[in-house]
C-alpha cells in the first residue's frame, strides 16, 4: 500500500484499509473569485488542489475533495465571488475535522492557497481543541513563497500576491488551456497609507483585479515552484506528525 491516496477515487474498502493503515487527511482549501482577466475564477481552487496532491506523494495522506468557496470578504460584489461568512467557514472546517475524527482519522492537514483562510481556520482550530476533539489539525497555506519571491522577475505588489506572477506560472504549470497570456498585462493598483489600517481592502482599489506582473510567468517556473511548494510543506506535515509522536517513514 502506498502512503497516499486520492480520497476522491477510492472506494470504501479502499479508504477504510487506507485510514487504519495511515490515519491522516489533507484537506485543499481554495476560494472562487475573481482573478483578472486572464485567470479563471477557480485559480486558487486548482492550485490548491495540486499542491495538495503533490504533497502527498512526498508524505503521507489521503488527499479529500476541494473546499472550493473560502472566506473572499474582499472581493464581494465583484462579479464572480462566493463567500462563505466568517462563522459560516468556521463552522465547515469543524464539521469537515470532526467527520473524520468519527472515523478514526487522527491528524488533518488543512492546506490552502488563499490568505484569507488560515485565519479563520486558526479559531476554529481552537474550538476543536476546547471542545477535546480526537484528532489534530495543522492548518498552514502551502509552503515557498520565499523562494518563488525571491526568483520571480517581477516585484511585488505591497505585501499580497494575486494574479501575478507566482500565480499566473502555477497556473500555467497547472491548467495551461485555462491561462489566456494575450489579455495578461501587470498592474501596480496605487496603496492608500490607510490600506491596512482601515476598512479598505484589495476589493476596494482595484483596477484589472491583477496586483503585479503575470506576463513574467512561464510554465517552467511553475513546474519548479510547484515542486518547491510541494517539496517544503510535505516537510511541514511530516515534521508535524513526527512530533506528535504520530507517524514517522519507513527507514527515518
Amino acid at each position: 500500500m502506498t502512503t497516499w491516496i486520492d480520497a476522491r477515487e477510492a472506494t470504501l474498502p479502499e479508504i477504510a484499509a487506507f485510514a487504519e493503515r495511515y490515519p491522516f487527511a489533507i484537506l485543499p482549501v481554495g476560494s472562487f473569485e475573481q482573478h483578472g482577466p486572464h485567470l479563471p475564477l477557480d485559480t486558487d481552487n486548482r492550485i490548491a488542489e495540486r499542491m495538495a496532491l503533490e504533497t502527498a506523494r512526498r508524505s503521507v495522506g489521503m488527499v479529500l475533495p476541494v473546499l472550493n468557496v473560502g472566506y473572499a470578504w474582499v472581493w464581494r460584489g465583484h462579479p464572480g465571488t462566493l463567500t462563505f461568512r466568517f462563522d459560516t467557514y468556521m463552522a465547515i472546517v469543524r464539521d469537515i475535522a470532526e467527520s473524520l475524527a468519527g472515523w478514526g482519522v487522527k491528524a488533518l492537514f488543512v492546506l490552502s492557497a488563499h490568505g484569507s483562510n488560515p485565519q479563520l481556520v486558526k479559531h476554529a482550530i481552537r474550538e476543536l481543541i476546547h471542545e477535546r476533539h480526537d484528532i489534530r489539525v495543522l492548518n498552514s497555506l502551502y509552503l515557498g513563497l520565499d523562494t518563488m519571491l525571491a526568483e520571480a522577475q517581477s516585484h511585488r505588489w505591497a505585501n499580497d500576491i494575486h494574479a501575478e506572477e507566482i500565480e499566473t506560472a502555477l497556473m500555467l504549470a497547472i491548467a495551461p488551456e485555462l491561462v489566456h497570456m494575450e489579455r495578461a498585462a501587470a498592474d501596480y493598483p496605487p496603496v492608500p497609507d490607510d490600506y491596512g489600517r482601515s476598512e479598505l481592502s484589495m476589493g476596494h482599489i482595484m483596477r484589472s483585479g491583477v496586483f503585479g506582473d503575470p506576463t513574467q510567468a512561464t510554465a517552467e517556473k511553475g513546474r519548479r515552484w510547484l515542486e518547491t511548494g510541494a517539496a517544503r510543506t510535505a516537510e511541514l506535515w511530516l515534521g508535524y506528525l513526527a512530533r506528535h509522536g504520530l507517524y514517522r517513514p519507513e527507514g527515518a
